[in-house]
């Protein structure tokens, strides 16, 4: 079952679901008013009855949605006619004078060029996409909104060709690929590992995206609870464990795949929506393990008060992971903008900027620990 799904599901059974009142003439679309416990795939499923048109919702009202996951009760936002649903919201087209055209969301092509069109209007050339949810490295309470944040923003200034840039928060990542970058809704996301190509050519998160050159290098280890006596100093270790991975902090699971190394090695993977979620399994009993890179899982745990519950095996790491930009190659931009991004990161480098960023987000970082 989907992430969407799930929400659903678990927002059915907390608030009730209202019934839509149908008018004398029967209409399709119209104004709809938030409601507490709405999201919009909850909305979605209830007047399309499919959970999948909460992102023609979502397009419909970019001006007053400023993300998926953030919208307000008493808002009144226009529902598209799609299908022949809705009926009955006040506001609609008569069913008699909707013709089958109209009756059909819009198209991928369609929705990127009115989005991309309207960001030209307000100057904004670039649409950068990132989640709250990757400390230390993505995040808007941190200096800079991050690490990486203030990397990808120097980057872009530091290139005269890019234009006007804007950073976009949503904190369901499982949503930045697709749609968010499919649809031509932004049009680079970060940070996100690179996936190995050249060994799965074929592989969707080759074929269908382009990757920035790395920003950052880091370590990828094994969390333990203390006392549980787990260990991992070879590959056979991993055999058997629960090892759990937040969805959306790796690429492979994101799409549905295995996560490389672990499933490689026999490990049982669980994949919860959030690195929170993966210690309190940890310190439950529920995972032996939590693989993750080391700075976002030494954050979580002293936000979380688990510091003393839990240890690191750092004799041996799982993996060195470098994190990337990317942008969907439905993008006519895309080689572009991934160029753009490299030449200005490249200038960083050579100038002396990049190392004073790691250095400054670094010292912070540690001193946070």
């Amino acid at each position: 079952m989907s992430m969407i799904k799930r929400a659903i599901f678990a927002a059915a059974a907390c608030f009730g679901v209202g019934t839509v009142g149908v008018s004398a003439e029967e209409t399709c679309g119209g104004l709809y008013r938030v409601k507490s416990g709405d999201s919009l795939s909850m909305i979605a499923d209830r007047l399309y009855k499919d959970v999948g048109q909460w992102s023609a919702i979502y397009r419909t009202n970019l001006e007053v949605i400023p993300s998926p996951d953030a919208i307000r009760v008493g808002q009144t936002y226009r529902m598209p006619c799609i299908n022949g649903l809705p009926t009955g919201l006040e506001g609609g087209t008569p069913l008699a004078e909707v013709t089958a055209p109209q009756r059909t969301a819009p198209t991928q092509v369609q929705a990127q060029r009115a989005r991309a069109e309207a960001e030209r209007r307000q100057g904004v050339d670039v649409r950068l996409l990132a989640g709250d949810d990757f400390k230390p490295f993505t995040n808007r309470l941190q200096m800079s909104s991050g690490m990486i944040t203030d990397l990808v923003n120097r980057a872009f200034v530091a290139n005269d060709d890019t234009g006007q840039h804007k950073f976009y928060w949503i904190n369901d990542r499982s949503v930045h690929l697709d749609p968010m970058l499919s649809e031509g809704m932004v049009d680079l996301a970060f940070p996100w590992r690179k996936p190995d190509c050249a060994a799965h050519p074929d592989s969707t998160l080759c074929t269908d995206f382009v990757y920035s050159e790395p920003m950052f290098e880091m370590l990828v280890v094994l969390f333990t609870a203390k006392g549980s006596g787990v260990r991992y100093t070879s590959e056979g270790d991993l055999d058997g464990l629960r090892i759990c991975s937040p969805l959306g902090h790796t690429t492979a699971t994101r799409q549905g795949g295995s996560a490389g190394y672990l499933a490689q090695a026999g490990a049982r993977l669980q994949q919860p929506a959030s690195a929170e979620d993966c210690f309190m399994r940890l310190v439950s009993g529920q995972a032996d393990g939590v693989a993750m890179n080391e700075f976002t899982g030494r954050v979580v745990l002293k936000e979380m008060g688990l510091k003393d519950a839990v240890e690191l095996q750092l004799s041996r790491p799982l993996a060195i992971e470098s994190l990337h930009a990317v942008a969907h190659r439905n993008n006519p931009r895309a080689e572009d903008l991934i160029a753009a991004f490299d030449d200005g990161l490249a200038t960083l480098r050579d100038n002396g900027a990049y190392l004073k960023v790691i250095d400054t987000h670094m010292s912070s970082i540690w001193a946070g620990l």
